[in-house]
């Protein structure tokens, strides 16, 4: 496999984990906004909540992908900026891990019914009445 190959398969993934990094970061911000302006219907977990803050360590690593092959450049990254990534990664770990705990307290206090999920993988489903669960 030659070089340029290589490079076509790095950006191809990179486009691919972009286009799929991009739409979790929006269901994401989604839950946040849903949750704030307490929608009829609220997902909201650990999961989604954590998303948000790692989006940007995601986006900064497939940067070191794409653009130094693009412009022919070795592959050097910021430490500060990398370090920088993690503190903001594990502070959205810990921030999310009892933000969501505090949201299914509050939504639950507030009246809202839990919806029966599939999976352990899916997100929790909060409803202001059980009828909106069978949507």
């Amino acid at each position: 496999m030659s070089g340029k190959n290589i490079i076509k398969i790095i950006y191809l993934v990179s486009g691919i984990l972009f286009v799929f990094f991009s739409i979790e970061l929006f269901i994401s911000i989604e839950s946040y906004v849903d949750y704030f302006s307490l929608s009829e219907k609220i997902r909201s977990s650990f999961k989604t909540s954590v998303f948000l803050f790692t989006v940007p360590s995601v986006f900064y690593l497939l940067y070191l992908l794409v653009f130094p092959p693009l412009k022919k450049r070795t592959l050097k990254g910021s430490k500060k900026i990398m370090f920088s990534f993690l503190l903001f990664f594990i502070f959205g770990c810990l921030f999310s891990f009892f933000f969501s705990r505090y949201v299914e307290k509050d939504l639950l206090s507030k009246g809202y019914v839990v919806c029966e999920k599939g999976s352990f993988a899916k997100s929790n489903v909060y409803v202001v009445s059980p009828m909106l669960c069978r949507d």
